[in-house]
Protein backbone atom coordinates (compact mmCIF):
# COMPACT_ATOMS: atom_id res chain seq x y z
CA UNK A 1 0.00 0.00 0.00
CA UNK A 2 2.67 2.52 0.98
CA UNK A 3 4.87 1.72 -2.08
CA UNK A 4 1.85 1.81 -4.10
CA UNK A 5 1.33 5.50 -2.93
CA UNK A 6 5.00 6.21 -3.38
CA UNK A 7 4.84 5.53 -7.24
CA UNK A 8 1.74 7.52 -7.63
CA UNK A 9 3.50 10.54 -5.54
CA UNK A 10 7.18 10.23 -7.89
CA UNK A 11 4.44 9.98 -11.48
CA UNK A 12 3.06 13.11 -10.53
CA UNK A 13 6.24 14.80 -9.65
CA UNK A 14 7.53 13.74 -13.18
CA UNK A 15 4.25 14.78 -14.83
CA UNK A 16 4.75 18.11 -13.14
CA UNK A 17 8.28 18.41 -13.98
CA UNK A 18 8.21 17.04 -17.68
CA UNK A 19 6.83 20.07 -20.44
CA UNK A 20 4.34 19.36 -22.27
CA UNK A 21 5.18 19.67 -26.80
CA UNK A 22 3.50 23.01 -26.54
CA UNK A 23 5.80 24.66 -24.40
CA UNK A 24 8.72 22.88 -26.17
CA UNK A 25 7.63 24.03 -29.15
CA UNK A 26 7.47 27.65 -27.72
CA UNK A 27 11.05 27.44 -26.70
CA UNK A 28 12.14 26.43 -30.06
CA UNK A 29 10.69 29.21 -31.50
CA UNK A 30 11.31 31.57 -29.01
CA UNK A 31 15.54 30.06 -29.67
CA UNK A 32 14.94 30.65 -33.29
CA UNK A 33 13.71 34.31 -32.68
CA UNK A 34 16.76 35.47 -30.39
CA UNK A 35 19.75 33.74 -32.54
CA UNK A 36 21.00 36.79 -34.37
CA UNK A 37 23.04 35.65 -38.03
CA UNK A 38 25.95 37.98 -38.36
CA UNK A 39 27.07 38.67 -41.86
CA UNK A 40 30.19 39.02 -43.20
CA UNK A 41 31.09 42.52 -44.81
CA UNK A 42 31.30 42.06 -48.45
CA UNK A 43 35.27 43.06 -50.07
CA UNK A 44 35.33 45.91 -52.63
CA UNK A 45 35.65 45.03 -56.57
CA UNK A 46 39.01 45.93 -57.67
CA UNK A 47 36.63 49.01 -59.51
CA UNK A 48 35.33 49.96 -56.15
CA UNK A 49 38.84 49.75 -54.59
CA UNK A 50 40.02 52.02 -57.39
CA UNK A 51 41.53 49.41 -59.65
CA UNK A 52 44.24 46.96 -58.60
CA UNK A 53 47.11 49.41 -59.34
CA UNK A 54 48.45 52.55 -57.87
CA UNK A 55 50.12 55.59 -59.30
CA UNK A 56 50.51 56.63 -62.83
CA UNK A 57 50.25 53.06 -63.34
CA UNK A 58 46.83 53.08 -62.76
CA UNK A 59 45.99 55.56 -65.77
CA UNK A 60 46.55 52.80 -68.18
CA UNK A 61 49.15 51.62 -70.44
CA UNK A 62 48.63 54.00 -73.26
CA UNK A 63 47.41 56.65 -70.85
CA UNK A 64 48.97 60.52 -71.47
CA UNK A 65 50.75 63.01 -69.63
CA UNK A 66 46.75 64.23 -68.30
CA UNK A 67 45.71 61.11 -67.34
CA UNK A 68 49.15 60.10 -65.56
CA UNK A 69 48.84 63.00 -63.54
CA UNK A 70 44.97 63.00 -62.77
CA UNK A 71 46.18 59.48 -61.43
CA UNK A 72 48.85 60.44 -59.31
CA UNK A 73 47.10 63.24 -57.87
CA UNK A 74 49.59 65.71 -59.14
CA UNK A 75 46.84 68.00 -61.54
CA UNK A 76 47.16 71.12 -59.13
CA UNK A 77 49.25 73.46 -61.62
CA UNK A 78 49.96 71.16 -64.38
CA UNK A 79 49.56 72.50 -67.89
CA UNK A 80 50.02 69.72 -70.92
CA UNK A 81 49.41 70.55 -74.63
CA UNK A 82 47.76 73.45 -74.46
CA UNK A 83 47.56 77.10 -76.87
CA UNK A 84 47.12 80.03 -74.09
CA UNK A 85 47.26 83.74 -76.02
CA UNK A 86 48.42 82.05 -79.29
CA UNK A 87 51.52 80.41 -77.96
CA UNK A 88 52.33 76.48 -77.17
CA UNK A 89 52.55 76.15 -73.41
CA UNK A 90 53.16 72.86 -71.66
CA UNK A 91 55.33 72.33 -68.37
CA UNK A 92 57.90 70.53 -70.11
CA UNK A 93 58.18 72.43 -72.85
CA UNK A 94 61.36 75.09 -71.82
CA UNK A 95 62.81 77.37 -74.43
CA UNK A 96 61.58 76.04 -77.62
CA UNK A 97 62.33 72.58 -76.38
CA UNK A 98 61.88 69.00 -74.53
CA UNK A 99 62.53 69.53 -71.10
CA UNK A 100 64.43 65.60 -71.18
CA UNK A 101 65.10 65.62 -67.60
CA UNK A 102 61.12 65.46 -67.36
CA UNK A 103 61.07 62.69 -69.69
CA UNK A 104 63.66 60.44 -67.36
CA UNK A 105 61.91 56.97 -65.95
CA UNK A 106 63.03 55.52 -62.78
CA UNK A 107 66.51 54.45 -63.68
CA UNK A 108 67.23 57.60 -64.35
CA UNK A 109 67.49 57.01 -68.46
CA UNK A 110 65.37 59.32 -71.21
CA UNK A 111 61.93 57.41 -72.10
CA UNK A 112 62.07 57.93 -75.67
CA UNK A 113 59.13 56.68 -76.80
CA UNK A 114 57.64 59.93 -74.19
CA UNK A 115 59.24 62.14 -76.17
CA UNK A 116 58.11 61.04 -79.29
CA UNK A 117 54.61 61.02 -77.91
CA UNK A 118 54.66 64.31 -76.74
CA UNK A 119 56.04 65.50 -80.21
CA UNK A 120 53.47 63.80 -81.90
CA UNK A 121 51.09 65.03 -79.64
CA UNK A 122 52.30 68.72 -80.19
CA UNK A 123 52.84 68.99 -83.86
CA UNK A 124 49.07 67.04 -83.62
CA UNK A 125 47.37 69.86 -81.83
CA UNK A 126 49.16 72.82 -84.05
CA UNK A 127 47.88 71.10 -87.36
CA UNK A 128 44.20 71.47 -85.82
CA UNK A 129 44.97 75.04 -83.98
CA UNK A 130 47.54 76.76 -86.11
CA UNK A 131 49.42 79.51 -84.56
CA UNK A 132 51.73 82.01 -86.16
CA UNK A 133 55.55 81.59 -85.60
CA UNK A 134 57.53 84.45 -83.87
CA UNK A 135 60.96 85.01 -82.97
CA UNK A 136 60.00 85.89 -79.49
CA UNK A 137 59.08 81.81 -79.58
CA UNK A 138 61.35 79.87 -81.28
CA UNK A 139 61.42 76.55 -81.77
CA UNK A 140 64.52 74.43 -81.68
CA UNK A 141 63.67 71.00 -80.70
CA UNK A 142 64.87 68.97 -83.58
CA UNK A 143 63.62 65.25 -84.21
CA UNK A 144 67.04 64.38 -85.28
CA UNK A 145 67.77 64.60 -81.60
CA UNK A 146 66.18 61.37 -80.87
CA UNK A 147 68.66 58.38 -81.50
CA UNK A 148 68.10 56.17 -84.53
CA UNK A 149 67.49 53.19 -82.55
CA UNK A 150 64.25 54.58 -80.76
CA UNK A 151 62.71 55.46 -83.76
CA UNK A 152 63.74 51.48 -85.20
CA UNK A 153 62.28 50.50 -82.37
CA UNK A 154 58.72 52.17 -82.25
CA UNK A 155 58.05 51.95 -85.82
CA UNK A 156 60.23 50.01 -87.73
CA UNK A 157 60.44 46.49 -85.68
CA UNK A 158 57.03 45.90 -84.81
CA UNK A 159 55.89 46.80 -88.74
CA UNK A 160 59.15 44.71 -89.74
CA UNK A 161 57.77 41.88 -87.19
CA UNK A 162 54.33 41.96 -88.84
CA UNK A 163 55.59 42.14 -92.63
CA UNK A 164 57.46 38.91 -91.85
CA UNK A 165 54.61 37.02 -89.94
CA UNK A 166 52.38 37.78 -92.90
CA UNK A 167 54.88 37.07 -95.67
CA UNK A 168 55.80 33.83 -94.07
CA UNK A 169 51.79 32.45 -93.82
CA UNK A 170 50.76 33.47 -97.36
CA UNK A 171 54.12 31.56 -98.11
CA UNK A 172 53.45 28.48 -96.97
CA UNK A 173 49.63 29.06 -97.90
CA UNK A 174 50.38 29.49 -101.76
CA UNK A 175 53.01 26.66 -101.50
CA UNK A 176 51.08 24.18 -100.12
CA UNK A 177 48.08 25.27 -102.68
CA UNK A 178 50.37 24.93 -104.98
CA UNK A 179 51.70 21.70 -103.96
CA UNK A 180 48.01 20.29 -104.45
CA UNK A 181 47.71 21.11 -107.03
CA UNK A 182 50.86 20.57 -109.82
CA UNK A 183 52.53 17.90 -107.07
CA UNK A 184 55.52 20.13 -107.05
CA UNK A 185 57.43 20.30 -103.75
CA UNK A 186 58.28 23.31 -101.97
CA UNK A 187 62.01 22.93 -102.57
CA UNK A 188 60.90 22.41 -106.25
CA UNK A 189 58.77 25.37 -106.58
CA UNK A 190 62.25 27.43 -105.05
CA UNK A 191 64.56 26.16 -107.94
CA UNK A 192 61.51 27.14 -110.73
CA UNK A 193 61.62 30.42 -112.62
CA UNK A 194 57.87 30.69 -111.80
CA UNK A 195 58.00 29.42 -108.39
CA UNK A 196 60.54 32.34 -107.41
CA UNK A 197 58.53 34.63 -109.65
CA UNK A 198 55.41 33.93 -107.57
CA UNK A 199 57.48 34.36 -104.10
CA UNK A 200 58.45 38.08 -104.94
CA UNK A 201 55.19 39.00 -106.31
CA UNK A 202 53.46 37.28 -102.76
CA UNK A 203 56.34 39.51 -101.23
CA UNK A 204 56.06 42.77 -103.04
CA UNK A 205 52.27 42.45 -103.04
CA UNK A 206 52.53 42.61 -98.54
CA UNK A 207 55.09 45.13 -98.90
CA UNK A 208 52.58 47.32 -100.76
CA UNK A 209 49.41 46.87 -99.35
CA UNK A 210 49.83 46.20 -95.85
CA UNK A 211 46.15 47.14 -94.61
CA UNK A 212 42.87 47.65 -95.85
CA UNK A 213 43.43 51.49 -96.58
CA UNK A 214 46.06 51.20 -98.45
CA UNK A 215 43.91 50.12 -101.49
CA UNK A 216 41.66 53.06 -100.49
CA UNK A 217 44.65 55.33 -101.36
CA UNK A 218 45.99 53.54 -104.45
CA UNK A 219 42.64 54.23 -105.56
CA UNK A 220 43.01 57.67 -104.89
CA UNK A 221 45.96 57.91 -106.53
CA UNK A 222 44.83 56.74 -109.60
CA UNK A 223 41.72 59.15 -109.72
CA UNK A 224 44.28 61.65 -109.27
CA UNK A 225 46.27 60.61 -112.02
CA UNK A 226 43.11 60.54 -114.42
CA UNK A 227 41.48 63.82 -112.66
CA UNK A 228 43.29 66.04 -115.43
CA UNK A 229 42.24 63.87 -118.24
CA UNK A 230 38.78 63.27 -117.31
CA UNK A 231 38.41 67.25 -116.33
CA UNK A 232 39.60 67.67 -119.80
CA UNK A 233 37.49 65.45 -121.78
CA UNK A 234 34.48 67.14 -119.63
CA UNK A 235 34.83 70.42 -121.48
CA UNK A 236 34.81 68.78 -125.11
CA UNK A 237 31.41 67.41 -123.96
CA UNK A 238 28.65 68.61 -126.99
CA UNK A 239 31.69 70.36 -128.86
CA UNK A 240 33.33 69.19 -132.10
CA UNK A 241 36.77 69.00 -131.70
CA UNK A 242 39.23 70.66 -133.96
CA UNK A 243 40.90 67.23 -134.79
CA UNK A 244 37.05 65.88 -135.23
CA UNK A 245 36.15 68.89 -137.77
CA UNK A 246 39.44 68.54 -140.14
CA UNK A 247 38.73 64.64 -140.44
CA UNK A 248 35.07 65.37 -141.73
Amino acid sequence: MQSALLNRTRGAAFKATRPNACSRSVVVVRATAETVVEKKERRLSPLERGGTLSGDQAAGKDAGEKARAMATGSTGAATFLQIVDGRFVDDRWIGGRWDLNQFKDSKGEVDWDKVIDAEVARRKLLEESPIPSINEDPVNFDTSEIPWWAWVRRFHLPEAEKLNGRAAMMGYVLALFVDSLTGAGLLEQQESFLGKLALHICVFAILLVRTSSDLDKYKGLIDEATFYDKQWNATWDGVKRPSEAESQ
